[in-house]
């Protein structure tokens, strides 16, 4: 693994993986040898999913198996899979994992050594599986390559799950009896953003929150080592992003640290994004207000409202009217429902005039309920920079005691406000902790299948 160089972080973390189930089968729930179903086990640190049903093993995988001794299975540097993209599931009763699907090859070839690609959940929309190449002459391999095109996570961070995926090989004559034990590694970075600090003059609410440009899809080559990670290639950056909504309490900064990322519906798990590994450098506020160069940035959607003295908790941000001497209609308002009671949002809403609606196109009127009132946020930015490794939990803890952010490079135009230009005052701190979620040895959470 490669050193993480970044000064502000602090690595911590166990270093106990999961141990094997292999040799604790029931012997009489193995295959003899007229059985060749392949018998796997599985090993897995952690993981963390927006999926509402949980459970705390694998429920399936997916597998693909190359024959290295088959030689029909290969054709220049093209491999042809032994077996392909089956969906390997949980065997009742056990801890084992097989499918009629998968097994050894026939009588006299007890010895081929199989690959094994595993990976887990299923793919989305748009990604598939690519069949594998070789490099090597004369069917001598010297590598197998398995790959997966255009990985996509969602820009919603309730629904991105995790990606893990795992390598093995073996063959009849070794593993029939023991199994092949698959150790799923984690290949998407874990990205967690909180808020603390009571500033002087203001109270600040926060609602939401963006990470922008980040890589959001790519392609994704297997690895070919037990303890390797995967390789991410032809990466694209989009916008991730969760505004709250479904009951999602609004984050008064105070001073303890606390997620602004909002809850997972359906229990009390806060959100975190699951993005795919790179090294990103910030955006430059100062000398390329426009973002040409793509740098990565948060926004955070806030409310900021004045508790000095005579102050009466008017409302400083998002700008309410061109009284301040700024050209409010450039800047980008979120209106939330929230219930004054509860202090939670309920719902989204849009503003034409003095009304609110529904709908973003504003047709379907909308009545605010007895409680409740409507809000108004707007986007604070701030430049942010990493170095993201798979099997890594990055917490960006957002420092608010001197501060609130600048206007995101979305704002254009050459009179106030312009990209850059702070909101109130732009001194927001920043610190970065690192921990090795590879490794993590507390129990799993996953989906149901």
């Amino acid at each position: 693994m490669k050193t993480i160089t970044l000064t502000s972080y602090m690595i911590f973390g166990s270093m106990v993986l999961l141990s094997s189930c292999a040799q604790e089968d029931n012997p009489s729930m193995l295959p003899d040898r007229d059985d060749r179903r392949i018998v796997f086990h599985t090993t897995l640190p952690e993981l963390t999913t927006k999926a509402k049903e949980i459970t705390t093993e694998l429920p399936y995988f997916h597998l693909t198996a190359f024959d290295e001794s088959d030689g029909t299975l290969i054709s220049g540097d093209t491999l042809t899979g032994y077996f392909y993209n089956k969906r390997i599931e949980k065997d009742n009763g056990s801890n084992t994992y097989l499918t009629d699907d998968c097994q050894w090859p026939a009588p006299g070839q007890e010895s081929d050594i199989l690959h094994f690609f595993a990976y887990y959940p299923a793919l989305g929309q748009g990604a598939t599986l690519v069949n594998g190449t070789a490099v090597g002459e004369n069917n001598n391999i010297e590598a197998i390559g398995y790959s997966i095109k255009d990985f996509s996570v969602s820009p919603d961070f309730a629904e991105q799950v995790d990606f893990v995926t795992a390598y093995a090989k073996g063959s009849m004559a070794e593993n029939l009896f023991s199994g092949i034990s698959l150790n799923f590694r984690h290949q998407l970075s874990r990205i967690e953003v909180k808020a603390k600090g009571a500033h002087k003059s203001c109270n600040i609410q926060i609602a939401g929150v963006r990470i922008a440009n980040a890589y959001m899809v790519g392609d994704f080559a297997f690895p070919t080592s037990v303890e390797a990670d995967g390789v991410w290639s032809n990466t694209t950056k989009g916008i991730a992003e969760y505004i709250f909504h479904d009951g999602d309490p609004v984050v008064k900064v105070g001073q303890d640290a606390v997620s602004i990322m909002g809850k997972k519906i359906g229990d009390d798990t806060d959100n975190c994004a699951m993005l795919i590994p790179s090294s990103y450098s910030a955006w430059d506020y100062s000398g390329d207000t426009g973002n040409e160069n793509e740098g990565m940035y948060l926004s955070v959607l806030l409310r900021v409202l004045d508790k000095t003295t005579g102050g009466n908790n008017k409302q400083q941000y998002p700008y309410f009217d061109n009284s301040q001497g700024l050209n409010a209609m450039k800047i980008d308002v979120v209106y939330l429902v929230v219930d004054k009671t509860a202090e939670t949002v309920t719902r989204r809403v849009y503003k034409s005039g003095d009304s609110y609606f529904s709908d973003e196109n504003c047709t379907e009127s909308y009545t605010i309920p007895a409680g409740a009132e409507v809000r108004a946020f707007g986007w604070a930015s701030l430049p942010i920079s990493g170095e993201w490794e798979p099997g890594y939990t990055y917490t960006y803890t957002l420092d608010y005691s001197s501060g609130v952010g600048v206007h995101g490079p979305e704002v254009t135009g050459e009179t106030s406000p312009k990209a850059g230009d702070p909101i109130i005052s732009d001194r927001v701190g920043v610190t970065v902790t690192v921990k090795n979620w590879q490794s993590n040895s507390t129990p799993v959470t996953v989906p149901g299948s």
